[in-house]
């Protein structure tokens, strides 16, 4: 079963704008030969990064986001960090939380049959305040 994945890759800051290029397109290749999905991407930009990484102040961030089974995403980080450039790489799962349905059903049953009851309560309270006139209509 294939899992959404969203990663960064910090990419040395000193390399030309055709060697990122090459870089993002051998992530791709690698995504493709482990039969993972692309789905959106952002331009690499260089920032300063938090802390010193392999002596570099700065790099340029890549952001992207694919989908691969989840038993290949190690070999996927393994392969990526073999390519030269690469300073860093981090992935991370992309969680997508669902409401939990059957919770909601047992609610709205409990809150018909509240309403049912309430219902019931006013019917037989009408029928009540309409024997209590009948009653008085036939004591007069």
């Amino acid at each position: 079963m294939n899992r959404q994945y969203e990663a960064i890759i910090i990419i040395n800051p000193s390399i030309t704008q055709e060697e990122i290029d090459a870089i993002i397109s051998k992530i791709k290749n690698i995504l493709a030969d482990l039969k993972g999905n692309f789905i959106e991407e952002k331009q690499p930009e260089k920032m300063k990064l938090p802390y010193k990484m392999k002596k570099f102040k700065d790099g340029f961030y890549y952001y992207m986001k694919f989908e691969i089974a989840a038993d290949l995403v190690a070999n996927f980080r393994d392969r990526i960090k073999l390519i030269e450039g690469i300073i860093r790489i981090t992935i991370s799962l992309i969680v997508v939380k669902t409401a939990k349905i059957k919770n909601k059903d047992k609610k709205t049953k409990m809150a018909e049959g509240v309403q049912e009851n309430a219902e019931e309560i006013t019917e037989q309270q009408q029928d009540k305040t309409e024997m209590s006139d009948l009653d008085e209509e036939t004591a007069k």
